[in-house]
């Protein structure tokens, strides 16, 4: 080697380890940086390797060092699945895949069959990053492209192998076949793996990992896959001394078959397994179906007073894709008493009834509003009556908070009932109502019946000039009449001179002119019934305002 090819090559040897450190320099301060919890440096530092993994994938692709770019553009995208952006992850798996498939090409010019495996390796392992990125379409169209471009060149049974696990698992896509899946998979990780361990590229062993993994999302999202659901049933109302059943109740709710499900109970010390498998395994569950599998406890021996115990079961299963599922029911909070909580609270139940009973005949006998506290009353009745169905059902936490509730209400109306001093204000207060309600409707009948009143004085004082006018004409007619009369007289004496006899008629005429008849009398300044009438009205008047006036007196 010449001198200065020898120079040439360190020159290169010594870049190579720069590029390779400037990333790893960076993770490795961000790790610190994570360690320190100082979180800002630390995604600084990894967003500063990613920079640094893609300039130098960059060089090396300018160097046309494939191999080498596409292990830095996975590192790359590495980072940025660790910061949680996906965009430029898959901008660099995808980079990397394109790098491997051009070293690929490199390892095929040769010919060889040794060189030829490797690049198989890599082309595939390529397909398998498109995959990884959900770009599986694009992947598989890859892998045909590089089997029908170097045919000639896939001679060898392995490499053949090796160059169909996309087109296998393509197809157990496309016919959703587990079984087809599993021999691709097989093939997957033992020959195409080991082709990389052989080519010295294990470093990308990873991503076929997660190619196959993509895979099998893809048929989860076509298959029906299980899900279960768990429910951890236990008793509330137990003594140390008795024995119990506690439940577990599984369900798959999904669409798919549940395989190999197993089921296990861990219980506090404490606790003792009188009868049923502390672990069961069902082969199968299928969809819709339920797995109610119970034992049977007992404490282990006889305390005073209460005990909490934590009582788990876990559990595992299986899909059809050989994907290990977990469950957990509980943990649930067991407790032991030395007495039945069921009995205290029906004795609870029995004295509030009596209080209630006893609370609603005091509110009879109140100076209270009756209806509305019989109302409330009449609703913590039925309240109790609720609490013991709910003893019956085993609810004792709600049976508990419904008897609380009415014994607090009592303890709040028993006290209103009670209050001799509030008795008395509300007394007042209703007797103030009672008189204000009274005034208010008295006032305007009063007003009423004055001005009906005053309505009838003026009109009969209007009556008076009539009767006036009446008595009047009256006099005028009697004036005329007597002087009438008088002429009358005066011709008959006129007649008696002349010898004539006019002594009836000058009788007749002196008894009438003398008759009280035609006495017309005074002028009176009012006639006497509407004089009497006026004195009556106003003597009503005046009656009723005193009386009403002392009624506001009162009611004030």
């Amino acid at each position: 080697m010449s001198e200065e090819r020898a120079k040439r090559w360190i020159e290169e040897s010594q870049k190579d380890a720069i590029r390779q450190s400037a990333g790893s320099q960076h993770l490795m301060r961000a790790a610190e940086a994570e360690r320190s919890g100082n979180v800002a440096a630390a995604e600084q530092e990894y967003a500063l390797a990613a920079d640094a993994f893609m300039k130098s994938a960059s060089e090396y692709r300018g160097a046309k060092s494939y191999k080498k770019a596409a292990i830095n553009m996975s590192a790359a995208g590495d980072v940025f699945s660790e910061l949680g952006d996906a965009t430029k992850a898959v901008v660099a798996y995808q980079g990397a895949a394109e790098d491997l498939l051009s070293a690929s090409t490199e390892h095929l010019m040769w010919g060889e069959d040794a060189e030829t495996s490797k690049g198989t390796a890599l082309a595939m392992t390529a397909c398998m990053m498109y995959v990884m990125i959900g770009k599986e379409a694009d992947g598989f169209y890859k892998a045909r492209g590089f089997v029908a471009e170097h045919a000639s060149k896939i001679r060898l049974p392995a490499i053949v192998r090796l160059s169909q696990i996309p087109q296998m698992l393509e197809s157990a896509v496309q016919s959703v076949n587990i079984e087809s899946f599993a021999t691709a998979e097989n093939a997957a990780v033992t020959e195409l793996k080991a082709a990389l361990a052989s080519s010295n590229s294990q470093e990308f062993s990873k991503y076929v990992d997660k190619g196959l993994d993509m895979i099998r999302e893809l048929l989860r999202g076509k298959l029906k896959v299980p899900k279960l659901s768990s429910q951890l049933v236990l008793p509330n109302d137990v003594t140390f001394t008795e024995e119990f059943p506690v439940r577990v109740v599984i369900k798959n709710s999904g669409d798919g078959e549940t395989l190999n499900l197993s089921v296990e109970w861990h219980l506090d010390e404490g606790l003792t397994l009188v009868s049923g498998e502390r672990a069961k395994t069902v082969n199968t569950l299928p969809p819709s179906e339920t797995l109610d599998t119970s034992v049977v406890l007992k404490s282990a021996q006889p305390l005073v007073g209460e005990k909490e115990f934590s009582v788990l079961v876990r559990g595992s299963y299986w899909d059809k894709l050989n994907t290990e599922y977990s469950f957990q029911a509980g943990p649930g909070t067991l407790v032991l008493r030395d007495y039945k909580v069921s009995q205290q609270l029906t004795r609870d139940a029995d004295l509030t009834d009596g209080r209630v009973g006893l609370l609603k005949e005091a509110i009879e006998a109140s100076e209270l509003e009756v209806e509305p506290l019989v109302r409330i009353v009449d609703s913590m009745i039925a309240t109790m009556r609720q609490s013991r169905t709910d003893i019956e059902e085993g609810d004792l936490d709600l049976a508990k908070a419904r008897i609380r509730v009415v014994n607090d209400m009592t303890d709040t109306i028993d006290a209103l009932v009670g209050d001799d001093a509030l008795m008395r204000s509300l007394s007042e207060k209703r007797e103030a109502a009672m008189k204000e309600f009274a005034l208010k409707k008295l006032t305007p009948a009063f007003d009423e019946v004055i001005g009906f009143l005053a309505g009838q004085e003026k009109k009969l004082e209007s009556e008076v000039q009539d009767a006036l006018a009446d008595w009047d004409t009256q006099a005028a007619k009697k004036k005329n009449l007597k002087a009438t009369l008088t002429r009358i007289k005066d011709i008959a004496g006129a007649l008696a001179t002349s010898g004539a006899d006019t002594t009836v008629l000058q009788d007749e005429t002196d008894k009438a002119l003398n008759d009280p008849i035609l006495t017309i009398g005074e002028r009176p300044s009012s006639p006497e019934k509407v004089e009497m009438a006026l004195v009556m009205a106003r003597s009503i008047r005046n009656e009723i305002t005193r009386m009403l006036d002392s009624r506001k007196n009162d009611l004030a």
